[in-house]
């Protein structure tokens, strides 16, 4: 049991429109519940989404007065979809500014609502950080541990394809599909993303994160997101402390077995991503560990 890290969408293509008149789904693989989490705590600690033309609102809140406050609107967020240069351009809005978070219960679920355009497409996304999820040990370093045992920086390409639908995740595509050149049986940290094309989110599932997604936005407001997991330690160690393992490592003999994939407010977008990566001087045979 350990940390879990874990990347969550919800989206829907073709909305009705109106007042809080439309509830995305959980993307293909996803749920929208909480986890039955063990012990410690539970938080969003990001969250973002797109409306892919025009202004947008969204309302979200759990069954739990200490999560969202109530239940007639609980957290309430404006997406400015006609802003920086135009609709269906921006990919995604930070709904979670700063250092804000949700705290989340076990096996509850949000009801989300979105106030739309008819006819538009939505997709939001969020992290949740769960201290202790039973059945997962996710590999994630701190940054100064992942920096103390760089050996090398190289970035490595991967191309996958939004989903056909608006908001859809894509097929997976393995990590080494286009880019073949990690070193064997090697520990590698990443560090984040560039993209040609501004993307709402992107998502990896592998094993070495305890089988759980993890990932990141990539849209305009986003386009510093090479080391986006990296600032993601400056952001939250002074409130998880300065071992807070977020980086996420894997071993590249699981990379077949490693699948990238993004969702867009548009269909069938390509990002074409870039993958800012640190070789690590880990033995083979030792899982990295926080401050090790």
């Amino acid at each position: 049991m350990g940390r879990a890290i874990v990347l969550t969408s919800a989206s829907k293509a073709n909305t009705t429109g109106g007042t809080f008149a439309d509830s995305p789904t959980a993307n293909s693989g996803d749920t929208i519940a909480v986890a039955n989490f063990s012990d410690g705590q539970g938080f969003i600690t990001e969250m973002w989404g797109i409306d892919s033309d025009s202004v947008a609102e969204v309302e979200m809140f759990y069954s739990r007065p200490y999560s969202t406050h109530d239940q007639s609107r609980g957290f309430r967020v404006e997406v400015p979809a006609t802003a920086l240069g135009g609709a269906a351009t921006n990919a995604a809005f930070n709904f979670l500014p700063g250092n804000a978070r949700i705290e989340v219960f076990r096996s509850d679920t949000p009801t989300i609502n979105w106030t739309t355009t008819a006819s538009d497409d939505i997709l939001m996304s969020w992290i949740t950080i769960y201290d202790n999820l039973p059945g997962v040990q996710g590999v994630f370093l701190d940054r100064p541990t992942a920096e103390r045992h760089r050996r090398s920086t190289l970035g490595i390409f991967v191309g996958p394809t939004a989903g056909g639908t608006a908001g859809a995740y894509g097929s997976n595509r393995a990590f080494n599909a286009d880019d073949d050149r990690l070193h064997a049986n090697t520990w590698y940290a990443i560090a984040g993303v560039s993209v040609q094309t501004p993307c709402t989110t992107i998502g990896l599932l592998g094993p070495d994160w305890g089988g759980q997604r993890i990932g990141l936005p990539a849209g305009s407001l986003d386009l510093r997101s090479n080391t986006w997991f990296f600032d993601q330690w400056e952001k939250w160690r002074f409130t998880y402390g300065d071992q807070f393992a977020c980086v996420p490592v894997f071993n590249s003999n699981n990379k077949a077995a490693i699948n990238v994939m993004c969702a867009d407010g548009e269909a069938s977008t390509q990002p074409k991503i870039d993958f800012l990566l640190y070789e690590l001087d880990y033995p083979s045979q030792t899982i990295p560990t926080p401050g090790g």
